[in-house]
């Protein structure tokens, strides 16, 4: 693909792309929301099988969630993917085969999530009806007997399947994280601010701290989405337009203070007008005039 074909192929599909980046944050924030109203704050009994009673008495809501949250991960795809071929039409570097991974992530990610989730609540109904015997002091809910017997319910219990697909997904979609912003930025298609962030969204996604991560995703998605309309502060990097790998401009050479890249002269500041420019300059001084000695007469 020549490098027109390719910038006419930004501007066909960057609109999609953008959409799909806003949509991918707002349902990351809604599943937040959702899972908020799931939770229940009971007296007496620790998060952990707290979290597990709340899943029992509102299961169906707490599979939407997750279902939410899946939708959100498969839209990061066509975000992904906008990244890798708009990085490699400039020289990023990247492996071909890397392009697969940009679809199987997501895909893998989102499958786990809900096969998750059907397991959580089911490990959630045991516990609420007490039909596990985890530990010789399980059955019990309250206290720290209780919050014992439910990690040892979820240890023992959990589906090994499940733990894997998890486990995948988030290691590969934390890799696109990473990976994708930092080729994107090496070839200006990011600012340094933005290939930073997206390298600490994907280890929050390994760290599995589910609301930071959430949040910092979002934030990271909506600035892409406004890279991709074109709407950045300041204008885009000239490799956008150009179609060629071109370094991320500074605040310093967006102000005219350093030469380009290239060894061009800077771009001279218009002069002022001509009526500024005399009212500017300081008024001659005048030589000081030698007084003349009157020669006393004798």
């Amino acid at each position: 693909m020549t490098n027109n074909a390719h910038l006419q192929w930004e501007a066909r599909w960057g609109r999609p792309a953008a959409a799909t980046a806003f949509g991918a944050g707002v349902l990351l924030l809604v599943q937040l929301l959702v899972v908020q109203t799931v939770l229940s704050d009971r007296p007496g009994i620790k998060a952990l099988p707290d979290s597990l009673l709340s899943i029992d008495e509102k299961p169906g809501l707490f599979l939407g969630s997750a279902m939410v949250q899946a939708l959100g991960v498969l839209l990061v795809t066509p975000v992904f993917l906008y990244l890798f071929r708009a990085s490699m039409a400039r020289g990023a570097g990247m492996p071909g085969w890397f392009v697969y991974l940009v679809y199987a992530g997501p895909v893998v990610l989102a499958a786990a999530l809900v096969l998750g989730s059907i397991d959580r609540i089911d490990l959630a109904h045991q516990f609420a009806d007490r039909a596990f015997t985890a530990g010789k002091d399980c059955p019990a809910i309250q206290g720290e007997r209780g919050a014992d017997c439910a990690d040892d319910l979820l240890r023992d219990g959990s589906s090994t399947i499940v733990f894997a697909l998890v486990f995948a997904g988030s290691i590969a979609v934390a890799f696109l994280y990473v990976m994708l912003p930092l080729r994107a930025r090496r070839v200006g298609l990011l600012s340094p601010f933005m290939g930073i962030l997206g390298v600490v969204a994907g280890a929050l996604v390994v760290l599995q701290l589910p609301l930071v991560a959430a949040v910092v995703q979002a934030f990271w998605l909506g600035a892409v989405g406004s890279l991709y309309l074109g709407n950045w502060p300041g204008g885009r990097g000239p490799a956008w337009e150009s179609g060629e790998a071109e370094p991320w401009p500074t605040q310093a050479r967006r102000r005219g203070l350093f030469a380009p890249p290239g060894g061009g002269a800077p771009e001279p500041e218009p002069e002022p007008p001509a009526e500024v420019a005399a009212e500017s300059e300081p008024a001659p001084e005048r030589p000081s005039s030698r007084k003349r000695k009157r020669k006393k007469r004798r």
